[in-house]
């Protein structure tokens, strides 16, 4: 089940943004990815993904693992709520491979990038060829 709106704010616990810069951290210098699922845009499990492709440019969730986390999603009643990905040298943006590869239009895109050495992460909604900011709150 994915949502159909985009969301007025994506609500993480402080938790799942933690266990986001993990993976993200430990990924580095590849780029890591996973889905977060929630209820109400509100979060309740962070699935972190294997990049396929082992690349500091580009990621391909692990089709095996992707499809096993959304069907579990689904089998609790959860909504796909986001895909995270992180651009460890790049944009705090969508890329243009981003926008042009969007699986889950309806899911947030949170991209995490390393501004001075320091992770931070931005929401965002791709539709149509563009990207429109979406506030994330942590509590």
């Amino acid at each position: 089940m994915v949502p159909v709106t985009p969301a007025p704010v994506l609500r993480l616990s402080p938790e799942h943004l933690q266990q986001m810069l993990k993976e993200v951290s430990n990924q580095y210098p590849e780029e890591a990815c996973g889905l977060v699922a929630g209820l109400g845009w509100e979060s309740k499990q962070v699935y972190p993904v294997e990049n396929k492709l082992h690349s500091s440019v580009r990621f391909l969730m692990e089709p095996e693992q992707q499809v096993r986390f959304i069907l579990e999603i689904e089998a609790k009643g959860w909504d796909l709520l986001a895909i995270y990905h992180s651009h460890p040298n790049g944009p705090d943006t969508p890329s243009a491979t981003d926008i042009a590869e969007i699986a889950f239009p309806d899911a947030i895109t949170i991209i995490w990038s390393r501004a001075g050495g320091e992770w931070k992460y931005r929401g965002f909604n791709i539709q149509d060829g563009n990207f429109y900011d979406i506030p994330i709150a942590v509590d």
